[in-house]
């Protein structure tokens, strides 16, 4: 939600270097699947505690993301194919560095947390899917779509760099979060439903 809000701004100041990129030729699926390979990377780095790492992989891999579109705009490059293959790729980057967020703890107590992260977040991505393909337009509905969720990982592993434990209370935070984005997307789809349902 916060993210999409200076997503218009962001795009406009970053224009000259989309420009610049589309000059070298550099295709945006590149960018895309060099993005997915780091994710995947920071998710490894987590479970191996190596939080520096990650944090400078996830913040690379999300440029890599905002880029990869505007690269696709400008070039001329868009198409459904590439919009496709960046919805999977998110999908699986954010999974592996939830993954090793499970393999990284030993308490079962950590461990569920960690998956019920992994859980919600897919049902965050999924109650838009399932909206829009019932026509409710949920787009920046919520605290924590995917950009937010991945600033809010790298802030955790910044702060497990200095005080590990700081990792855990973040992590709980985001899935408070995520968790309340869950809540807010499934009754916004609900409600616009049955108020189709009735004037129907």
């Amino acid at each position: 939600m916060v993210a999409s809000q200076f997503r218009a701004p962001v795009a406009k100041l970053l224009h000259p270097v989309y420009a610049f990129l589309v000059k070298l030729g550099v295709h945006p699926n590149m960018l895309t699947i060099i993005g997915l390979g780091l994710s995947i990377i920071a998710g490894w780095a987590i479970a191996s505690k190596a939080y520096g790492v990650a944090a400078i992989l996830i913040f690379v891999s999300g440029i890599l993301d905002v880029l990869d579109g505007g690269v696709a705009r400008v070039g001329g490059y868009a198409s459904d194919g590439g919009a496709f293959l960046d919805s999977v790729a998110d999908r699986i980057g954010e999974s592996a560095i939830y993954v090793g967020l499970v393999l990284s703890f030993d308490e079962i107590l950590y461990q569920l947390m960690a998956s019920s992260i992994l859980v919600l977040s897919y049902s965050v991505s999924y109650l838009r899917a399932r909206g829009e393909g019932l026509g409710v337009s949920i787009a920046g509905i919520g605290v924590m779509e995917r950009a937010e969720r991945m600033s809010a990982l790298f802030i955790a592993c910044v702060f497990a760099v200095f005080f590990e434990q700081a990792f855990i209370y973040t992590l709980f935070i985001i899935l408070i979060l995520i968790f309340i984005t869950v809540i807010h997307r499934f009754f916004r789809v609900y409600d616009a439903l049955k108020l189709n349902a009735i004037k129907n």
